[in-house]
């Protein structure tokens, strides 16, 4: 790493609370090593998407919100990224599609901006905020807005191949904590999370809030650039009666209408 963060690349699918930075980490002009996988999983972290990307993410959950006895259904996102945070701010806007029976009949957006709060040699913290649940339909409008503010650094270890990134993130959101065992409703509090990045395709990570713990990993598709799979597990020890599998498809585009 170096003083000036150039490029990064990310992809974040906020239903599935997962987030994996793929391509080169460059801070400075030149990469020398790869850059090994990272992703953080049941935890927001203060990243969006550089201006002019775009992913597209679908996830399947087992059960339906954690909840015993739901069943399994699946959740669509794309977004968008605009701006700059490292100069200014960085936004993101998500489209989220909430179950896929039928289709398209529940839904919302989320808006997140970003902003780079230090920039080391070997460490850079952004700090966002987040409002999601933003102009809702269907079963989704039941629910009001939701908010959280994060801040999350970014830094790395230099192996013998590869540039390790190591992030971790911590937050306090308006839904972050579970209140009742066994069931969806949510309460204000807080959440944290560490990824690493272990080889340039894998990557792991493991997240909490004040009553649950999250396991997650993240797969770069070797051959494939841009595609991305991760597989998690909420609430692990089942401590809430919540435990919920969660596997996510995402596929990001770099520079789509150009970049910062």
């Amino acid at each position: 790493m170096r003083k000036t963060l150039k490029t990064f690349g990310s992809v974040a699918v906020l239903g599935a609370a997962t987030l994996t930075m793929t391509g080169s980490i460059a801070f400075g002009q030149s990469v020398v090593k790869d850059s090994a996988n990272v992703t953080m999983f049941g935890a927001d972290a203060a990243f969006t998407l550089p201006k002019g990307d775009m992913y597209f993410g679908a996830t399947l959950s087992d059960p339906r919100g954690g909840v015993s006895g739901k069943g399994t259904d699946g959740d669509m996102s794309m977004g968008i990224g605009f701006g700059n945070p490292i100069t200014s701010l960085g936004f993101e806007l998500d489209l989220n599609v909430t179950g896929l029976e039928p289709f398209g009949d529940s839904g919302n957006f989320t808006l997140k901006t970003s902003r780079a709060l230090l920039m080391r040699p070997n460490h850079v913290i952004f700090g966002s905020a987040a409002v999601s649940n933003l102009a809702a339909w269907g079963d989704s409008n039941v629910g009001n807005e939701r908010w959280n503010a994060t801040i999350s650094g970014l830094t790395q270890f230099e192996g013998a191949d590869l540039i390790h990134p190591f992030m971790w993130t911590v937050g306090y959101g308006s839904d972050a904590v579970l209140s009742t065992a066994g069931s969806s409703l949510t309460e204000e509090g807080w959440f944290a999370g560490v990824g690493i990045g272990v080889t340039e395709t894998f990557g792991m990570s493991v997240s909490a809030t004040e009553n649950q713990y999250n396991v997650g990993v993240g797969v770069r598709v070797p051959g494939i650039e841009g595609l991305n799979v991760s597989y998690g597990v909420n609430d692990i020890t089942d401590h809430m009666d919540r435990k919920q599998q969660m596997l996510t498809l995402t596929y990001s585009l770099n520079d789509v209408f150009g970049g910062f």
